[in-house]
């Protein structure tokens, strides 16, 4: 199996893996062969690529550290609490299904823990909001998983994370939803999302003060430049601190209206050269160990021009992947064969 980029899709390939919206809908089926009808609409949805099974990757297999049906249960309940906040619903009876679903999450990610980030995540432009919200808490809870948190500090980490911009609920729809950059003034005014999620959370559920606290701050920085507060180090929650570099993460990772994704490999680059400042070392550090920068299955072009597929990737040496050939199928490990010392990865196929 391996990622191929929408634009570069062509009829008759195989999807490796179902395509779901929001709402846990089937949009197009695992083994589907793409028509050119087929690769317009995925391309109309916003989706950067999917996954394809082909000969040059059939022995390719994918890991999630959490399993495909409880990500698809976290959008949809994701979702469902963000349109019926804003439709001032009751929610009581979501938080036992909230607390349900996270507690999926966190078995998954406790259960594969020597598991590595290792996957592209397939997003739709209309459900990012809720797909974003996902990612994030199962890429916290992995993080959280590593620097050795406690199972129920897990749990608050997820559910924070899953509800980190329910804030966004009460914010002008037309400033959520611009397909631009806002201006500075519309800027402050969406800072104001992390109040207001804090105040929603305290007053209509019973999660507690550390996950309400996280949400509050997940916009601090470490050094104290971030809002709302201007938090700095050890004042912010050791939770705010993990939501905070993987909500950048994810966000930046992610194609948006206005912009294309950043590269995984350009946005660690970002992380590290701010760490002590908008993101707490420890978890920097946590980050560059245990992310694939170049996932499995991805096309990759080497400094000699070659294009190859990542086939391996090597906890801590995430720059340095096992990946195959293209055109002739032969493998290098870029850790450890002695040809390939001279030659690095200087694109990623996205």
């Amino acid at each position: 199996m391996r990622y191929v980029p929408a634009e570069q899709l062509k009829p008759g390939m195989v999807l490796g893996q179902g395509l779901h919206d929001a709402s846990g809908r089937m949009l197009l089926g695992k083994n589907t062969r793409l028509t050119a009808e087929n690769i317009k609409y995925i391309i109309f949805l916003g989706t950067g690529g999917v996954y394809v099974d082909d000969e040059i990757s059939k022995d390719i297999e994918l890991y999630d550290v959490v399993k495909p049906e409880v990500k698809n249960e976290a959008v949809w309940l994701i979702q469902n609490v963000f349109d019926r906040t804003s439709e001032q619903d009751n929610l009581h009876p979501e938080e036992s299904l909230i607390r349900l679903v996270v507690e999926n999450v966190v078995n998954d990610v406790l259960s594969n823990e020597e598991v590595m980030y290792n996957m592209v995540d397939i997003k739709t432009y209309n459900d990012y909001t809720y797909f974003h919200s996902m990612n994030v808490g199962v890429l916290a809870g992995i993080l959280g998983a590593k620097m050795e948190l406690q199972e129920d500090e897990l749990e608050d980490l997820v559910t924070a994370a899953f509800l980190h911009d329910i804030g966004k609920v009460f914010i002008l729809p037309q400033l959520v939803n611009t397909q631009r950059r806002l201006t500075p003034a519309e800027q402050e005014e969406m800072k104001n999302h992390a109040w207001a999620g804090y105040e929603y959370l305290r007053k209509e559920f019973s999660f507690g003060e550390n996950v309400n606290q996280t949400v509050y701050q997940h916009h601090e920085w470490y050094n104290g430049q971030g809002y709302p507060n201007h938090l700095k180090g050890r004042q912010l929650c050791r939770n705010a601190r993990i939501l905070k570099a993987a909500d950048v993460y994810d966000e930046m990772t992610s194609k948006r209206p206005y912009r294309e994704a950043y590269q995984p490999a350009e946005v660690m680059e970002y992380i590290m050269a701010r760490m002590g400042m908008e993101f707490d070392p420890d978890v920097v550090e946590t980050m560059a160990a245990r992310l694939c920068i170049y996932p499995l299955g991805s096309e990759v072009v080497l400094s000699d021009g070659r294009h190859a597929i990542v086939v391996e990737n090597h906890p801590g040496f995430i720059q340095r992947p096992t990946v195959r050939i293209m055109d002739s199928g032969e493998e290098l490990n870029l850790r450890s064969d002695r040809s390939a010392y001279n030659i690095t990865i200087v694109q990623l196929l996205m």
